[in-house]
């Protein structure tokens, strides 16, 4: 990420030229194959490295023997040296094909792209309830600093920090689906109409956007509270102009720069899941299909997550770069990419 050095003395230009922006994504789009190859290696030796097998999941304890071991080995192309696997995997990666699922009997592409809907709708939909209040807590904290508003904001960040996903998931179900029966426990009701759908996103999105709006609602204070200081802020106070006016025309658009780079490290997620909330409220993203192929050692699909994973974590990251440059123009491609 190229934000660190946004304020370094030979890093700043007034505008950065079009050549500049297709050099640096150009680098950073060649930089990005070695470490996909970097990860897959290092992926499929661990799951190949970790205890258990594959073909154990396929014949009950009782009926299991070294034969149908062999031939279950066999049909997966498990029993080829392990460089040789993965030169298979690498080279049908590189078409687009990442195999086929052992235990969920279909093309782990089919199977991914199935599941990727649910998980950036439940993602999407807990970011945008983290913004949607934090911003505004944010802003209200940093103007009456050391307020009892102030207070209480800080004491509910803190511990929406400190909880953890899974008993606070736990808790949520306990309370709104066995003592009060109000919201379904699981599953994201996908079939149902929105006007029943809208209650299944209600604990998950509140479990997940608790913790990011913690700290959005932090980090949008102490960006506030460091913009409100300016020189700049205070002529025009001492202009006459309307407090809030201020606040809302000129120091909340440069404090909502540096919140671009927050937000953007939580875009990954999108793609990437909630294992443990996911879990929790059964529902059918990434996240579960995650777990699920881990428990049953599925290395294609264990593979298929982690690598279009990782391909969404760097083009994002990349498209963050690019935006803050455009956001903040004093940035420059070239000396971002020395």
């Amino acid at each position: 990420m190229i934000v660190g050095r946004a304020h370094s003395d030979h890093s700043i230009t007034n505008h950065p030229t079009t050549m500049n922006l297709t050099q640096y994504i150009l680098r950073r789009l060649l930089g990005i194959i070695p470490i996909l190859l970097a990860i897959s290696v290092l992926v499929f030796t661990l799951i190949h490295l970790a205890p258990g097998d594959p073909s154990a999941y396929f014949v009950s304890e009782a009926e299991f023997s070294p034969e149908q071991q062999a031939a279950i080995r066999a049909k997966f192309g498990l029993d080829q040296p392990l460089p040789v696997q993965y030169a298979i995997w690498l080279g049908n990666a590189l078409r687009g094909d990442f195999g086929r699922s052992f235990s969920f009997g279909m093309p782990v592409g089919q199977l991914l792209a199935e599941r990727l809907p649910a998980t950036i709708e439940l993602q999407a939909a807990a970011l945008i309830f983290a913004l949607a209040l934090s911003i505004p807590i944010g802003i209200l904290s940093a103007v009456r600093q050391y307020s009892l508003f102030d207070n209480v904001a800080s004491a509910t960040a803190f511990a929406g920090i400190s909880l953890p996903d899974f008993w606070f998931a736990l808790m949520l179900q306990l309370f709104f689906t066995l003592q009060l029966g109000w919201l379904p426990s699981s599953t994201s009701g996908e079939g149902t109409g929105w006007d029943v759908r809208w209650t299944y996103f209600v604990m998950p999105v509140i479990v997940l956007g608790l913790a990011r709006m913690a700290s959005f609602t932090r980090f949008m204070r102490s960006s506030m509270l460091e913009v409100i200081h300016q020189d700049y802020i205070t002529t025009a106070r001492a202009k006459g102009v309307n407090r809030w006016t201020v606040l809302m025309t000129h120091a909340l658009r440069n404090a909502l720069i540096p919140m671009v780079t927050i937000v953007g490290l939580q875009l990954p997620r999108l793609v990437g899941g909630a294992v443990i909330v996911e879990s929790v409220f059964a529902w059918p993203g990434l996240g579960l299909l995650a777990v699920d192929a881990v428990l049953r050692r599925d290395y294609p699909v264990i593979m298929g997550i982690t690598m279009v994973t990782a391909v969404f974590v760097l083009i994002l990251n990349l498209l963050v770069d690019i935006i803050y440059v455009l956001v903040v123009p004093r940035i420059n491609f070239a000396q971002a990419n020395s």
